[in-house]
């Protein structure tokens, strides 16, 4: 694939005028993008990923090192033709009254306009179809602060499409989303990424969304990035380390962010069904999971688990004890009692 992006020892910074050079966020920054993939940067809050989102699209200069846009350096861009390659959307709300769904989305059609910035027959049927493709298009004429988040940041991502960039980065776009429309939103990014060919980078300090909808992940860690598949990063245990030292820990089985627990002891586990509901459920109570084992006589203690169709049956036994639940709330509920005793 055609590489859109390709940064060379890049730093990222800021400077002061008083005193020059102000420090860096990251250092020897070497990543890379191509055309039809979606691209996440994920790391703590502070870390610069908006810094780095800025950076690439020309809004802050770099402080070291090179930046290369669809072969081409940046520093090489006119205004203009930089506003043709590369667009961004910020994690700020649009808030100005009486503003239109349409005329928000024509606002994409700068780089492509006349100085009189008239839009021709042709720049209203782009604006249309831009919105038909994110889903919005009956709200064409709602004025954009009585919409919803997802809505508005649907308008948003109309607007880049209006722009028609080969270049798409977004600061933060599922920030004020609740978990349902973030993943609607990641569906629809990586849609317009595969079937338009269009290169797709979004920030984001969810790194269990990261992981679980990006084909590049951007790892933000201290002064480093990391670059690879988000199952790259988990095999070089850089997720893993990302969270050292922390009250999470990285769930290789799920893929998940997990608060870490203490592990109490450990159960064992007889079941061929829905093993991840059991193996979720210990791990919040603090016991591992030891699934099937091969020696039925041990002195550790036991369950059994079933389902059919909506019904639950959960066996424990423990020595002499024996007990039957039919919720995993119930079971919980039982555990936490013997962890007191």
């Amino acid at each position: 694939m055609k590489k859109t992006i390709e940064t060379t020892d890049l730093m990222i910074g800021y400077r002061r005028k008083s005193s020059g050079y102000n420090g860096s966020i990251s250092r020897r920054i070497n990543i890379s993008a191509a055309e039809g993939e979606l691209v996440a940067v994920a790391g703590p809050n502070g870390v610069g990923k908006s810094t780095l989102l800025r950076t690439l699209a020309g809004l802050q200069k770099q402080v070291e090192g090179r930046i290369r846009l669809c072969g081409k350096p940046i520093l090489d861009y006119p205004r203009r033709e930089l506003a043709r390659t590369v667009s961004f959307v910020s994690t700020e709300i649009i808030h100005v009254p009486y503003l239109r769904v349409f005329d928000m989305a024509a606002m994409g059609s700068y780089p492509h306009t006349s100085q009189m910035g008239r839009l021709s027959m042709e720049d209203r049927f782009r604006i249309m179809d831009a919105l038909e493709q994110v889903g919005i298009h009956h709200m064409v004429w709602r004025t954009v602060d009585t919409l919803s988040d997802g809505e508005r940041q649907r308008v948003m991502i109309a607007r880049t499409l209006v722009q028609d960039t080969p270049i798409v980065l977004f600061d933060e776009p599922t920030a004020y989303l609740d978990l349902v429309n973030k993943y609607e939103m990641l569906a629809l990014l990586k849609r317009l990424a595969y079937r338009q060919k269009k290169t797709i980078i979004y920030s984001t300090h969810d790194l269990s969304l990261a992981i679980h909808t990006a084909d590049k992940l951007w790892l933000m860690i201290n002064a480093s990035v990391y670059e690879g598949a988000p199952e790259d990063h988990e095999i070089q245990t850089v997720i893993r380390d990302a969270f050292e030292g922390t009250n999470l820990e990285y769930n290789r089985t799920t893929g998940d962010i997990l608060p870490r627990t203490t592990i109490l002891g450990d159960i064992e586990v007889y079941t061929k069904q829905d093993v991840r509901l059991v193996r979720n459920a210990l791990a919040r109570l603090g016991y591992r999971c030891i699934l099937n084992p091969g020696n039925p006589d041990s002195d550790l203690p036991k369950i059994s688990f079933a389902t059919k169709k909506n019904t639950i049956s959960i066996n424990y036994s423990f020595g002499k004890q024996q007990q039957a639940f039919t919720s995993f709330y119930a079971f919980g509920q039982f555990m936490k009692s013997e962890m007191k005793q």
